[in-house]
């Protein structure tokens, strides 16, 4: 569901980027890619279970 989210949100932020709105796209680029650092350093810390 979070790669969703992700996914959904990184288009928002090429659709923004595309329309003209340089500093709002910069600003939630960053906050995109905070929020994927995140996913990824709590998947990638997840004990694997066989």
């Amino acid at each position: 569901m979070e790669f969703t989210v992700l996914f959904l949100a990184t288009a928002i932020v090429m659709l923004i980027a595309w329309r003209g709105r340089r500093p709002l796209a910069l600003g939630l680029f960053g906050v995109v890619l905070i929020a994927c650092i995140a996913t990824y350093l709590h998947h990638a810390t997840d004990t694997l279970s066989f």
